[in-house]
């Protein structure tokens, strides 16, 4: 997950404990330019296919013309697949598919919590890859952070009358390896606050940019932050729904399962 995003978490809690209004940060991550989404012809079925037999090779990626040039608005939605199982809170059990793993990403990023660290480090516990341990401890730290920098305990809960929600809007997929097992996941998000006695957020975080590399491990899609398949993440270019050059880099508008 980038590191950027605690900044922005951070910044956007601070003001809304305050009452104030938000600030905004833009990003960067990812590798081999591989659009797994518009060929996953498994969407919906949670008997899909392997990674290895869904992802294109890049060089099947690189010289394919595409019939007709969209823009992520224009373009046919993607579906978010809905979670067959729930652990600690958070939604889990995707099928081995681009699909899935987009489907994946997207749930656990709307369904972290944000400032509870007890909840985050169970969560994380039930989405971390077995052989990247750091990931648990990487996302528990950033909500001590953001607890720290809003002027809360370093461990604790959320304060009551305080809820937030996390919307994805878009998502970009790159396999990392050539079997496609393992997956980088851009998503472009809205993030909202409620403050019991001040309603909803007139200024919520807006076209937030994270990723998350999911890595396939045999029964579900697992985050890691493994340095070899970091060191593989580049930038995308940035998301822009009316944008040819977005759809051409592999963004795609996705809707609830």
């Amino acid at each position: 997950m980038a590191t950027f995003d605690a900044k922005a978490r951070k910044a956007r809690l601070r003001l809304a404990l305050a009452g104030a209004a938000a600030v905004t940060v833009l990003v960067g991550g990812g590798v081999l330019a591989l659009s797994l989404l518009d060929n996953d012809d498994t969407a919906g079925q949670p008997d899909a296919k392997t990674p290895s037999s869904a992802a294109p090779s890049t060089s099947q990626s690189s010289t394919a013309a595409p019939s007709k040039v969209f823009t992520p608005a224009e373009a046919p939605r993607i579906p978010i697949l809905k979670p067959r199982t729930n652990a600690e809170g958070i939604g889990t059990g995707f099928p081995a598919t681009a699909l899935g793993a987009t489907s994946a990403a997207v749930t656990y990023w709307e369904d972290l919590d944000l400032l509870d660290d007890v909840i985050a480090r169970k969560q994380w516990t039930a989405i971390a890859a077995k052989d990247s341990p750091a990931t648990i401890d990487q996302g528990v730290t950033e909500v001590r952070k953001v607890r720290e920098g809003v002027g809360l305990p370093p461990s604790g809960g959320t304060p009551d009358g305080i809820t937030f929600s996390t919307t994805v809007k878009a998502a970009l997929v790159r396999s990392l390896d050539k079997s496609g097992d393992v997956i980088d996941v851009w998503m472009v998000y809205d993030r909202y606050a409620t403050i019991r006695d001040k309603g909803a957020d007139e200024n919520p975080l807006r076209d937030e940019v994270t990723n998350l590399i999911l890595k396939w491990d045999g029964t579900d899609w697992k985050v890691t932050t493994e340095a070899q398949y970091t060191a593989k993440v580049k930038g995308p270019r940035a998301y822009d729904p009316a944008s040819k050059y977005a759809w051409a880099e592999g963004w795609r508008v996705v809707s609830g399962g």
